[in-house]
């Protein structure tokens, strides 16, 4: 990303909190409940079902077309294929235009917020990541923005404090310039605040995950990629984010282990995210270099040499790392 427990009776209290956070129709509770799951367990057909039998059993409702959103968004970063940006954006239109009718009652406004909120966040993550960084701090900002009226309507809004605490902690690295204040440690806490809500636990994971690598903090990074991947042990995106934090930190065992275990998953899906190969492949041939095996480290380097026809067809710079496999071929033979 970029610029852009305790004695009984609390418990009790926070699990009454927690309640009324959760949507009110026990069905749209057990489809998204059901959809995040299969998600996580990149089971994306399955996950489509269920978030389309949200929108069917509650048309009117905004959460069913967000999710929807969110889960194509989600396979596309994994698996690195097709992206209908149209569908997408449609999906994010129509959540948008479901949530505003909540805006003309208080006691539903922070709803309507909320879900504003959330697809014009959705919108600026694409854009950046697409890219145009301009429309992605536009749409960063409104959802900032849409995020701190929920929380004005409800300050018990947890769902909303995940993005939002996101929102505060990349804007804390603007803070050199005036009247940008500094909200760093406010942010994390909220996002660690929403960690407890069923429907944004695996988020607010990888936002914790990716800001305590930004700030080195690497065994609490690591502590969430751990909790994660004990009920998710092939969720890519927390094997990669799990990697990069035993890279930074310098843990060459369990970052060998860690990289294996992502492209054991990364091989093993319907659809082979040739980029994470030539990641991960380029890597494992660097750790035997560095334990003078030459034979394995030639092994996976002409494994990434022979990806060239897939050049242009997924996400990430594939030519780079195919040239980066080239030239260490290269300097050992």
């Amino acid at each position: 990303m970029n610029i852009h427990s305790r004695i009984i009776l609390i418990i009790l209290t926070a699990v009454q909190f927690l309640a009324s956070q959760l949507l009110e129709d026990p069905r749209l509770h057990s489809l998204v409940l059901q959809g995040i799951d299969q998600t996580l367990r990149q089971d994306y057909p399955a996950a489509e079902r269920s978030f389309q039998s949200m929108i069917a059993h509650a048309p009117a409702h905004p959460s069913g077309y967000l999710y929807l959103a969110g889960m194509l968004q989600a396979k596309n970063t994994d698996l690195g294929d097709r992206f209908d940006e149209q569908r997408y954006d449609s999906l994010l239109n129509i959540a948008e235009m479901r949530a505003r009718p909540f805006l003309q009652q208080r006691s539903t406004a922070a709803i309507g917020h909320y879900y504003i909120g959330c697809a014009e966040a959705f919108r600026s993550y694409t854009r950046s990541e697409n890219g145009n960084i301009a429309s992605g701090v536009y749409y960063g900002l409104a959802a900032g923005g849409s995020l701190e009226r929920c929380l004005e309507a409800d300050p018990a809004f947890m769902e909303a404090k995940n993005i939002l605490g996101s929102f505060y902690f990349w804007r804390s690295k603007l803070a050199w310039i005036p009247f940008v204040p500094d909200r760093s440690a406010e942010g994390i806490g909220m996002i660690e605040e929403s960690f407890s809500h069923p429907y944004e636990k695996h988020l607010a994971s990888h936002n914790l995950m990716v800001i305590f690598t930004e700030e080195k903090r690497y065994a609490d990074a690591e502590r969430y990629g751990l909790i994660m991947l004990k009920e998710y042990p092939d969720n890519r995106l927390f094997l990669w984010n799990l990697m990069t934090v035993y890279e930074k930190w310098g843990r060459t065992k369990e970052l060998t282990e860690t990289v294996r275990r992502l492209l054991n998953s990364t091989m093993s899906a319907p659809v082979t995210n040739r980029y994470t190969e030539a990641v991960c492949r380029v890597k494992l041939a660097e750790y035997a270099l560095a334990n003078n095996d030459t034979e394995t480290a030639r092994k996976e380097l002409r494994q990434v040499t022979a990806l060239k026809r897939f050049i242009g067809t997924t996400k990430g710079n594939l030519r780079k790392k195919i040239s980066q496999a080239q030239d260490i071929l290269d300097s050992i033979e």
